[in-house]
């Protein structure tokens, strides 16, 4: 109750400086007065003198002690300024203004770190002027005790190789001002190694150098160490576990302070569980001969569900007293709600949010349109306000904090959104938004920004054509771009102007190639009349249309933020020099530019199978299934099971706000499909490998993704539940007299193996693999299961990580 109290006095305060009038006290002039002049206290008296100069224009000076007249900002512990109400909580401040003299009190050191980010917030900053105005004094604590953010110099991450040490500086510092307590860095066991070609220096003299930076700073150093995750290492024998121990050892020594090390049971790392927990246990004294305060957390992503009934006998039965902590995270087989019941009381947990990704992926985006998810892709510049506050809230209760999964700053906002709610579950979101566009681009743009931010969002909303707030959300951040000053070197302008005119040039073209398709659907149907070559070549010229951009100059405004993104912030857009990301999924958003957004590189492949047809009829056979390819006849039902707005027959188990993460519920998932003209031309692809982290699929499916099929887009994305939770669907209004036949599309990249059943009595098919390749199958349903004028189909899981299914036909084939 206390910190609700507290947090509400944020809010108070910040209701009251808005409505209330206040004497404005000038700045411009004061003098910083850290007590004492050491420690944390000192560079976080540091951190404000430089950034109220970034903002001011104004390097205000330290001193010692206050001057005798004139203002001056007082800055320490409630020991050393007394008088300051500060909760009794680790990290709390209270911020008040006496006469000309503002005074800044942490419960603690770190307390006051948090004090002087937030008089940062609040200050009115701008080109030789700095001042603020607080009608009544703030005192306020943490929500949650762990608020972190991983930040792993990796050529995974989109960002984060190509930094400077100052560059992580800056950024650490950012998060700070709304409240993060923690950075999570990624391990390497190899002290030289330099995993991607942006990379300055090694991996492990990074990570030391940014170990030394969080301790001046006083904040958490999180270690994400998986084991058996690297060529070679084994700890299921002794003489792999004594080596795995050994490189370890160094690893702790070279690191100046750690403060947790948390050990993913997979994602990466592929120790089985009984291995993994006997290898921490005698991990620990080693990381202790170091950092004696440190704690082991783990986690029991990908565990088999025989991995999670040892897991948690093991907590239960051996109550291991090196073990702090447990983490949940992505692919996790189980909800929130039973990992809390399973695990012991005395263990915390803390979340693993992925707040860096939107398809494939802990907490996809819902209601999406298979356009943008096909093109903006799984790492995208990805402001998502209202979605990452409602998950945040959702699991609050069951969670002890958290660490999310960053890989880049495409996330920036909803890093810095997780750290406000984590310190302030009541912070108003509109406020929220309103102080990012404060700190990040100034006052006079505030209200703007946090206005742009929600239409981006909002862009993602239901289906593309639809949406008539894309083209305003392009000329909002146009106006705001034009106003930011230094816009060369502003990398979140840079970086939301980006967004706001790719969504621009995705809608655009998905207009333009649906158009281009219906004209190739034209020629296609005089076949009959015009000849089956000629039409196929008609219809080709009708969809070669797409290799012109459908808006030239927008397109072009696209490619000419790369190198300004490049310079200001390492933003690597693209595989190809000199951006270098690793992967086209990993935010290289001008490689998806060509992405097909229509059926061209399916309706090319089938040309091609028509062509050589040994018969005429044969031939107009395959164009009329083209043509009618979603037709269920008079009476039938067709389900794009992967389009918003194309199905209508499914069945929710629970709704997306309950569980967000659909783990429990159907969700849409998509296909890592690239389907440009390059990537056509190569035919051997093996990016879906890269998202085999379940152990199960790595031993089912190996060699599975092999030759290449080029996919409609109804394929492309498909309705999938997880973990065992079977997927519904429920038809009614059925003709009673009829006899109907079900064809379904099977297709995902989790490959599984599935039974059909209907009314819960009738077994449609046994256990079905995924056809090879993809094409729809069709199954006869005795009249006995429609009669009563409703259907119930279920498909439940036999082997896979989950169900999958792109299309369904409801199909009415005659009657009595």
């Amino acid at each position: 109750m206390q910190d609700r109290l507290a947090g509400f006095a944020v809010v108070l305060g910040a209701v009251l400086i808005a409505a209330v009038p206040c004497r404005a006290l000038d700045l411009s002039g004061a003098v910083i007065v850290p007590l004492p002049a050491e420690g944390v206290v000192s560079k976080a008296a540091e951190m404000l003198q430089e950034e109220l100069a970034a903002r001011s224009g104004l390097t205000l000076s330290i001193a010692t002690e206050a001057p005798e007249t004139g203002s001056a900002i007082l800055l320490g512990t409630a020991q050393t300024l007394p008088g300051v109400n500060v909760p009794e909580k680790p990290e709390a401040y209270g911020i008040a203004v006496d006469g000309n003299r503002v005074r800044l009190a942490g419960r603690d050191e770190r307390g006051a770190l948090f004090a002087a980010g937030r008089l940062i917030r609040l200050a009115n900053a701008g080109p030789g002027t700095l001042s603020l105005e607080l009608a009544a004094p703030i005192a306020t604590a943490p929500d949650a005790a762990y608020r972190a953010h991983q930040l792993g110099y990796r050529h995974t991450a989109n960002t984060y190789d190509a930094w400077t040490i100052e560059t992580y500086e800056q950024y650490i510092r950012d998060l700070i001002l709304f409240g993060s307590n923690g950075i999570e860095l990624i391990t390497n066991l190899d002290p030289q190694a330099k995993d991607g070609p942006v990379m300055a220096e090694p991996m492990r003299a990074m990570n030391v150098k940014l170990s030394a930076l969080t301790q001046a700073y006083g904040i958490d150093l999180w270690l994400w160490s998986p084991v058996m995750a690297e060529p070679g290492e084994d700890v299921t024998t002794p003489e792999g576990k004594a080596i795995a121990l050994e490189k370890r050892r160094q690893l702790f020594k070279d690191y100046p302070s750690i403060t947790h090390v948390f050990v993913p049971g997979g994602d990466d790392g592929n120790t089985p569980a009984k291995d993994l927990m006997p290898f921490l246990e005698e991990l620990a004294p080693i990381l202790h001969e170091y950092h004696p305060n440190a704690k082991i957390w783990v986690s029991n992503q990908t565990f088999t569900l025989e991995e999670n009934d040892y897991f948690f006998d093991y907590l239960r039965k051996e109550d291991p007293q090196w073990l702090h902590g447990l983490v949940y995270g992505p692919w996790v087989k189980m909800a929130w709600e039973e990992m809390r019941e399973r695990t012991p009381k005395r263990f915390p947990i803390r979340s693993y949010p992925d707040i860096t990704h939107t398809l494939r992926c802990q907490y996809p985006v819902p209601n999406w349109d298979p356009a943008f998810a096909n093109s903006v892709g799984r790492e995208p510049i990805m402001p998502m306000p209202e979605m990452q506050r409602h998950i945040y809230l959702r699991y609050r209760d069951v969670s002890d904090g958290f660490g999310s999964y960053s890989d880049g700053v495409h996330d920036d906002l909803n890093k810095m959104l997780w750290s406000a709610y984590g310190w302030d579950p009541e912070t108003d979101l509109d406020a929220f938004l309103a102080e990012y566009g404060n700190v990040f681009f100034g006052g006079t743009l505030a209200t703007e920004v946090a206005q742009g931010l929600r239409m981006l969002e909002r862009n993602w909303h239901g289906p593309i054509l639809e949406n008539q707030g894309i083209p305003a959300t392009r000329d909002h951040w146009e106006r705001i771009a034009a106003r930011v000053s230094g816009f060369d070197t502003h990398w979140r302008a840079q970086m939301y102007l980006f967004r706001a005119r790719f969504d621009a040039n995705v809608q655009a073209e998905t207009r333009a190639q649906r158009g281009y398709e219906q004209e190739a659907h034209a020629a296609l149907a005089q076949a009959r009349t015009r000849g089956v070559n000629a039409a196929i070549e008609q219809a080709r010229a009708a969809l070669a249309q797409a290799d012109t951009p459908a808006e030239p100059e927008l397109r072009s405004s696209i490619e000419a933020l790369g190198p300004l993104m490049l310079k200001s912030i390492g933003y690597q857009l693209s595989v190809e020099p000199p951006y270098l990301a690793r992967n086209p999924e990993r935010g290289a958003m001008l490689d998806w530019l060509d992405q097909p957004l229509n059926d061209r590189p399916w309706l090319e492949q089938r040309f091609e199978t028509i062509q050589v047809l040994d018969s005429e009829a044969a031939q107009l056979e395959a164009i009329d299934e083209i043509l009618n390819w979603t037709d269920p006849g008079p009476g039938g039902f067709y389900d794009n099971l992967g389009a918003v707005g194309e199905f209508s027959h499914v069945v929710y188990q629970r709704s997306w706000e309950d569980d967000p993460s659909a783990c429990r519920t159907p969700r849409v998932a998509f296909m890592n499909y690239k389907a440009d003209q390059a990537a056509i031309q190569d035919a051997t692809s093996q990016v879906e490998a890269d998202n085999m982290v379940f152990k199960e699929e790595a031993a089912r499916l190996a060699g599975a993704f092999r030759g290449r099929q080029e996919l409609r887009m109804s394929w492309q994305s498909q309705m999938s539940t997880l973990y065992g939770t079977p997927l519904k669907l429920r038809y009614e209004g059925l003709d009673p007299e009829a006899q109907y036949n079900l064809r379904v599309t099977y297709v995902g990249r989790f490959k599984p193996t599935m039974v059909l059943t209907l009314n819960d009595e009738y077994c449609v098919h046994g256990p079905v693999p995924q056809p090879e390749p993809v094409w729809p199958v069709e199954y006869y349903l005795p009249r006995d299961q429609t009669r009563s004028g409703t259907l119930e189909i279920e498909w439940n899981l036999v082997e896979g990580r989950g169900c999958m299914v792109a299309e369904v036909w409801l199909i009415k084939a005659g009657g009595e």
